[in-house]
């Protein structure tokens, strides 16, 4: 088994960080692990969406989990990370 990172968190900080290190050394294993349905949102847009001036949720996604693994991040959705060994 190589070099594995894991990150706990898929939102703009996590997911930079997953990718930065992926660029950085090809050979680390990247995995996110994301408590919500979605990673890499622009949280800073939820104001407008909740007001409605962004009709559609969709459009604050900056990347999805298989545009992730096509840069070799393998993300799990919906797991909340309790704590590591």
């Amino acid at each position: 088994m190589g070099k594995r990172l894991i990150v706990i968190g898929g939102v703009a900080a996590g997911m930079s960080a997953a990718a930065k290190a992926k660029r950085t050394d090809p050979e680390i294993e990247p995995v996110v692990y994301e408590k919500t349905p979605h990673i890499s949102y622009a949280a800073c847009g939820m104001p407008y969406y909740i007001a409605g001036d962004i009709p559609d949720h969709r459009s604050l996604l900056a990347r999805t989990p298989d545009q992730m693994a096509k840069q070799g991040v393998q993300v799990h959705l919906r797991h909340e990370v309790l704590g590591f060994d």
